[in-house]
């Protein structure tokens, strides 16, 4: 009998992206290849303009790639016209922004519930949700009356209800305090290793990075450098082997 092969949860192979800037064309992406496996947690660091935060856009399907392909659970993005791709991205990926992106009319458990259709089981799982991220008792406050750390936990639980393969992750600590960006990071690395969730976050800071299994670490579009983090949480460490890859990159 054949043995199935289950595909990796997310291969970016060749990714090139362009922009134009007036009469000048910008190379955000330069043919960037990645592949992340079930229940890893990976961090992508650069500088800005570095191209992280573009990558991130397009493994999501939130910005249209000039070249490659990104594939998600086997399905190849490019193939997919809008509705589809919608419709696939909610089942398969959850996003998690800088900005919470939250709805300030409705209430946290509102907010969360927002991109599922219903169906047996959501109550159970909205709770499931609210007591794991320890935001049950602020269930019905509404965006405004919550701290940051409580509007990125609501904002992290709004991204894992449909239950996707990935959630990815764009600066998710930059709008909070040290302290309390630090208990997300640990939030994060919690889901990963109770759950096996397969987790990418974008960032630029060696304290975010540190709780991540592998660090992938691009420079002018391009990933040629990695590194394994070996579950120190150690940022100095961290930050320097992120230089010595940037120093690699520049002799090579």
């Amino acid at each position: 009998m054949r043995e199935t092969v289950i595909p990796a949860p997310l291969q970016v192979v060749d990714v090139v992206k362009t922009y134009r800037q007036g009469e000048s064309i910008v190379n955000a992406l330069r043919g960037v290849s990645l592949t992340v496996q079930s229940g890893e947690f990976i961090a992508i660091m650069g500088a800005s303009g570095s191209g992280k935060s573009t990558l991130l856009h397009a493994i999501a399907g939130l910005t249209e790639i000039d070249g490659g392909r990104v594939l998600i659970a086997g399905q190849d993005l490019a193939e997919l016209s809008d509705v589809p791709l919608t419709r696939f991205r909610q089942r398969h990926l959850g996003l998690v922004f800088q900005s919470f992106n939250l709805i300030p009319s409705l209430t946290a458990e509102d907010n969360i519930r927002l991109p599922a259709s219903g169906g047996v089981g959501l109550d159970q799982q909205v709770e499931g949700l609210l007591e794991r991220l320890g935001i049950a008792a602020r269930r019905s406050h509404k965006p405004g009356a919550l701290s940051g750390g409580e509007q990125q936990r609501i904002a992290i639980a709004r991204a894992l209800i449909c239950n996707p393969d990935i959630l990815l992750a764009d600066e998710p600590t930059g709008s909070l305090d040290s302290v309390t960006g630090q208990q997300i990071c640990q939030l994060l690395r919690e889901l990963c290793d109770e759950q096996q969730r397969t987790i990418v976050i974008v960032t630029h800071e060696p304290h975010v990075a540190m709780w991540a299994d592998r660090v992938v670490v691009l420079k002018d579009g391009l990933n040629q450098a990695e590194f394994r983090t070996d579950g120190l949480h150690d940022p100095q460490a961290v930050a320097t082997n992120y230089q010595d890859s940037l120093q690699a990159l520049e002799v090579s």
